[in-house]
């Protein structure tokens, strides 16, 4: 098999209702992004992030759909929006506020007052 034939090999991602926990978890992630950004000041731009990542996130899960390439369990509207929220939009809150606490990017331009 050449690597063009591997590359663009179709491939089957299924879930199972054991993995639905994925969305409990991806829940809890998103209230600790949440509770992140209001501890360290940054809940005005963590939603500016969320909002970017999560538009990302709904027009890819749309495409995806509209093509036949995602197939949901239950509701397709209610689980899609919320498979693109929760899916880019905590992580990348959590990675920033890292970030920052770090030193690798300063942030303290961005940071409410008190």
């Amino acid at each position: 098999m050449d690597i063009a034939s591997w590359l663009f090999k179709e491939i089957e991602i299924s879930r199972h209702f054991q993995t639905q926990t994925f969305y409990i978890f991806m829940l809890f992630f998103t209230v600790f992004a949440v509770y992140l950004a209001k501890r360290y000041r940054l809940f005005r731009f963590s939603m500016l992030l969320w909002l970017s990542v999560a538009l990302i996130g709904l027009v890819w899960e749309i495409l995806l759909f509209i093509s036949g390439m995602r197939h949901y369990s239950f509701l397709s509207s209610a689980e899609l929006l919320y498979h693109a929220i929760t899916e880019g939009g905590p992580g990348m809150i959590i990675i920033t506020i890292f970030a920052d606490k770090v030193g690798i990017i300063d942030l303290s331009d961005y940071k409410e007052q008190r």
